[in-house]
């Protein structure tokens, strides 16, 4: 073989490679090595996330928290849970919005991107931060108004475990809010058609679910739980938060971090305000 053939092969080589490896880590965000990957490339460049993503507040504003408060009309006290937060922007949306008078958690299991949350939240107060999965929420079944996962199905391990998960933390008669990944080519075997998630989400107990033009690469898809009950509004967090060791027996908040009457685990509070739930997983 000449050279120039061998140079053109490993030329060859070392762009398919590169192409490969830009697929893996920025395209799909490592969602087809596992979801330590994810974690990992989350935590890595939470610190450049908004930069990249390019959030517009006013148009979150405009586009996601007023949708949701004409929605549950005239509730304004919402008890909102946000699974797969990222920095805050649902949350913080809600806070800008003038007629909202509830509280959000928010919830990740990237960190960093929590960190950045917090960071993003300030000065508004009417957001709870947790460390903790998707999979397996802190919380007893029919303890929100209002659930959202944003931009987040398709980056999980078990996806259909996570909406199952969305929906049992959801009163009935409550507001879910999640999204459908539209632009589809790059993420092949992650992503659901519009009837595969409708199916996905009545399974679980979600009626009327319906899609709506969002973003270039996804359209919101709102729902209403099964079943009708009274709006929960703002509750304390030590009547809801649940050890994930005992999953049934609810922590309270005594020096500074959270603690299990049960079992006496203790979850840590983390100078940014996050609640460090993760470690007792």
């Amino acid at each position: 073989m000449s050279d120039i053939l061998s140079l053109l092969l490993l030329s060859t080589i070392i762009a398919a490679l590169i192409t490969l490896g830009w697929w893996l880590l920025i395209a799909s965000e490592g969602v087809y090595l596992g979801r330590w990957m994810v974690i990992l490339l989350y935590d890595r460049f939470a610190h450049k996330y908004d930069g990249v993503k390019q959030y517009q507040r006013e148009y979150e504003e405009m586009f996601v928290a007023k949708p949701l408060m004409d929605a549950i009309k005239p509730q304004a006290n919402p008890m909102v849970l946000d699974v797969a937060t990222g920095t805050g922007r649902l949350p913080l949306a809600l806070a800008r919005h003038q007629s909202f008078e509830g509280h959000t958690v928010a919830a990740d299991l990237s960190r960093k991107m929590l960190h950045h949350a917090t960071k993003n939240f300030y000065p508004y107060e009417s957001a709870t931060f947790i460390w903790c999965p998707a999979e397996n929420l802190p919380f007893p079944d029919n303890t929100f108004d209002i659930v959202t996962c944003l931009e987040a199905l398709e980056f999980m391990s078990n996806p259909q475990a996570v909406v199952q998960e969305l929906v049992r933390v959801l009163r009935p008669g409550g507001m879910l809010l999640t999204s459908q990944r539209v632009n589809t080519k790059l993420m092949p075997g992650k992503t659901w058609t519009s009837q595969q998630l409708q199916e996905i989400l009545k399974e679980a107990g979600i009626s009327d679910a319906k899609a709506q033009i969002w973003t270039v690469d996804y359209r919101k898809v709102w729902g209403t739980k099964a079943g009708e009950s009274a709006p929960k509004g703002v509750q304390p967090l030590d009547h809801i938060l649940r050890c994930p060791k005992c999953t049934e027996q609810t922590m309270r908040l005594e020096k500074g971090e959270w603690l299990c009457e049960s079992c006496a685990k203790r979850a840590k509070v983390g100078v940014d305000g996050v609640i460090e739930l993760y470690p007792l997983y």
